[in-house]
């Protein structure tokens, strides 16, 4: 079998989103399937998987999440990428990534019509809900609704829709008017290296992270649509309060979490690591204690992070939400969602409770290795492609 992948952004980034893409691509390729990658003319390739990537367009230079005006002009090139891609290769299925992926695939399908090409529509959350989480447009709430619109009719064009939570599944079904046949849940998954043990002692002195200190560790995009601003202001309530905790932020942008830290004097209390490789993030991931995720429930993503959280042993702390609960059940340090002080407090609370803390973890990583394993991933993704070519 031969499918098209359609990534409308800069792959490969260190991302949740990009993070799923690989993973899937990579379980595919446990089964035989041949996966074609079309993506935008920036981001880093990744070893073994095939790309193809449309001209760099000047001043586009933006790989962290969020709106950039770059993307109209970057999804016109990759629709005549993905179309010559299709031309040429003659795919099985064309899968697209978020919905400019499905609405490029639906318009590639429109234009080869006679080859009756399949689109599968892979959704992470609410187009809409996105923007609102981001900020975009928020003085503008008549374009909100109209890209709610838009949503509305991309989500009725593939022939099938793989959601990466049961939120995304349920605002299909009744704000989208999708048909409950027609979408389904296809949740993250973990590489095996993060099951793996890792020797954290020499990556702790390497970058100075104290080992008299309980670690908390987050990793993500440092941005407002991820919740930085909430957890920004709860690690300034734990590092207000106690003198033995130790804060560590993978991710980018850097400048606003950085600022925040030198402003309130947190400099000995925290490390902002930055952009890191996902091929190091297990490493990063072993030196903590505690993980903490402040996502919270707007775009109706699911947290992929959480999910490498478990299968690091990692006690979480996040909000109290629909997905965090699908994933974690009663295993976590959960707080009201949105609020900054309870968050503080659930931090706290894990840090303290070193037993209960131990069991969630625990209970975390078997779930993980039993549910959310590449080989899982890779026997339902090529079973949706079977259905859909069969159909």
């Amino acid at each position: 079998m031969k499918v098209i992948h359609i990534a409308p952004t800069p792959f490969f980034a260190n991302r949740g989103c990009h993070i799923r893409i690989r993973n899937e691509i990579d379980a595919l390729a446990r089964k035989g399937v041949e996966v074609i990658l079309c993506t935008y003319g920036l981001g880093n390739d990744v070893q073994g998987i095939d790309t193809r990537r449309i001209v760099s367009i000047p001043g586009y230079n933006q790989t962290s999440a969020g709106f950039s005006p770059y993307k109209f002009i970057a999804d016109l090139l990759l629709f005549f990428l993905v179309l010559k891609t299709a031309w040429k290769e003659k795919p099985d299925v064309l899968h697209g990534h978020l919905h400019e992926g499905a609405l490029l695939g639906w318009a590639v399908k429109v234009v080869l019509f006679w080859r009756k090409i399949p689109v599968i529509m892979d959704m992470q959350g609410s187009l809409s809900g996105e923007l609102t989480a981001y900020g975009v447009f928020k003085s503008f709430p008549f374009i909100l609704q109209c890209f709610f619109f838009l949503e509305k009719i991309i989500c009725l064009l593939p022939e099938a829709i793989l959601c990466s939570s049961e939120n995304s599944l349920d605002f299909l079904i009744t704000k989208c008017g999708v048909t409950k046949n027609k979408g389904a849940v296809l949740a993250d998954v973990v590489p095996d290296v993060f099951f793996q043990e890792q020797d954290s002692a020499d990556f702790k002195k390497k970058y100075g992270v104290p080992a008299d200190k309980h670690i908390v560790i987050y990793t993500g995009s440092l941005l407002e649509g991820k919740g930085i601003d909430t957890l920004l202001a709860a690690m300034g309530t734990v590092l207000s309060a106690r003198n033995d905790v130790f804060f560590i932020l993978v991710g980018y942008p850097t400048e606003a979490a950085e600022q925040y830290i030198q402003e309130s004097g947190f400099e000995e209390s925290c490390l902002v690591v930055g952009e890191v490789a996902y091929d190091e993030l297990a490493s990063w991931l072993s030196v903590a204690q505690l993980a903490v995720d402040p996502k919270g429930e707007i775009s109706g993503e699911a947290s992929g992070k959480i999910l490498h959280y478990m299968a690091s042993a990692l006690p979480v702390v996040c909000f109290d939400t629909v997905n965090n609960r699908k994933y974690l059940g009663e295993n976590a340090f959960f707080a009201q969602p949105g609020s900054a002080d309870d968050l503080a407090e659930m931090i706290e609370k894990g840090v303290q409770e070193q037993s209960l803390a131990t069991v969630f973890a625990e209970r975390g990583k078997e779930k993980v290795k039993a549910s959310y394993s590449l080989g899982a991933l890779a026997e339902k993704l090529n079973n949706h492609y079977k259905n859909l070519t069969i159909s």
